[in-house]
Parts: C-alpha cells; structure tokens; sequence
C-alpha cells in the first residue's frame, strides 16, 4: 500500500521529471511498493555507484553485506560478467549460489589494499564490459567517490562499495559520497522451515537513497528463481536524521 508520504514525493518526482532522467540506465525494482517507494524511478539505479555496510562483527567479515548485493546482482538485467575486487581472498563464491548467483559470472581480481581496489574498479566501470564492479573497502573517499559514480554513468555498469574492516581494523571518519544510496545491515535469526534453517535475514536501513528518502525494513533473500532480489518480512520506523556533521553529497 502507498503512503501518504509515498504519494507526495512520487507527486513532486513527476513535476520534476526525476522518474527517468535521473535514471538512464534504468532500474532494478524490489517488488514491493514500501522499498521501491523509497527510490527515485522506482528502485535501485542501475548504472550507478552504492554503498552497503554492516555492523558489528559484520563489519569485519563482511557477510551479510555480501550476500545482500550477490541477491542484487543475481538479479541484474545484464548478463555481462561481474568483477569482485578486493584485498582478502575469504569470498566463498560457491556460496553465492544459496543467494541466486552463479558463480561462474565473477571475475575476482585480488588487491593489496583499498586505494588499489577503487582504483581497479575505476578502471574496470570504465571499459563498460562489466554487468557491475564490486569493490571492498574500508573507506570511500569523496573525490574517488564522485570519479566511480561517473565511471559507472559512462556505459551503464552498477558499482557497489562493500565497506569493510577486516582484520581488527578501524573505521575511519565517514566523508559524504557521491553515492547514490547507502545501505547499513545487521544480522536477524531466520525463520526455520521444516525444522531446517530458513532463508538468510537481514536489518536494512536504507540510510540515503539520492531523489528518495529513508527506510528501515527486515529483509529475507529472495527465492533463487524468484522475480525479485529480497523480501520484505516487516516494516521498522522511519529512522532518524544523520547525525550532525555527516552529509551526503549531492
């Protein structure tokens, strides 16, 4: 069901022509109105550059942050090949299939550190032969930020920054982004079927989505031949503002 809020901002979007210009390559849509709702054009930008972090010890490992983007690229309208750049070499690909994602798609490209890895996937957004480019990295720079999101606006590839500290590391002073949604996960207990556990859960809050607004929702990984990457299992509040001193680039 579309709420109010919904409804004005779909209203002022039209007035201003945001549905499809501000989405050339078109986008991915979630299916359900109180995700998609949220989203300038109706869903995740393809062709464009987004953020995705965890927290707690998820922010080390970097799970559940990647089995959230692998149910989005497992849903890709493009079937080029999808590269995934980083400096650990712990990525279980074979594991990427519970989420829908074949993992004869992935080209990994190994990095010696997080500089390097935004660096190649500058590089690879740029040559327009991937479906999208996925990066680990601790930290986002705003300049490189911007460079990656005009990169991906080139020739149509989705670029996801994993951020991610592996090794006790520590997360540094966020910078805003050129980004064009951010997204922050935390760990739920699936719901068990037939005694067995259920398909993997996750706390998303949709923390900046450029053209929309904020949400909070429980998710669940979507049916490996489903039409759509997740499901919505409930609806959280609204979030808060972010916090004084952080903005997002426009």
């Amino acid at each position: 069901m579309t709420t109010p809020r919904t409804a004005v901002l779909n209203g002022l979007r039209e007035r201003l022509g945001l549905h499809h210009a501000a989405m050339p390559h078109g986008v991915l849509p979630f299916g359900d109105p109180r995700v998609d709702g949220c989203l300038a054009g109706g869903g995740l930008a393809l062709g464009a550059l987004h953020e995705v972090t965890a927290t707690g010890i998820e922010a080390e490992t970097g799970t559940i942050a990647a089995g959230f983007i692998a149910c989005l690229l497992a849903h890709l309208p493009i079937a080029r090949p999808i590269f995934w750049i980083a400096p650990s070499t712990d990525l279980y690909a074979p594991g990427l299939l519970s989420f829908g994602l074949d993992p004869a798609r992935l080209m990994r490209v190994q990095t010696r550190d997080d500089a390097e890895s935004l660096a190649a996937m500058e590089a690879v957004l740029r040559e327009g032969a991937a479906s999208a480019v996925v990066a680990e990295a601790g930290r986002l720079p705003r300049i490189a930020s911007r460079r990656l999101q005009l990169a991906c606006l080139k020739h149509g590839s989705t670029g996801f920054l994993l951020q991610r500290w592996p090794h006790g590391r520590k997360a540094g002073v966020a910078e805003a982004t050129a980004s064009v949604t951010q997204w922050r996960l935390s760990p739920v207990p699936s719901a068990a079927e037939h005694h067995e556990p259920g398909a993997p859960r996750w706390r998303v809050e949709l923390r900046h989505a450029r053209g929309g607004m904020e949400g909070a929702w429980i998710m669940q990984a979507g049916e490996r031949d489903g039409a759509h990457p997740v499901r919505v299992v409930a609806e959280l509040a609204d979030q808060p503002a972010a916090a004084p001193g952080y903005r997002h680039a426009g």
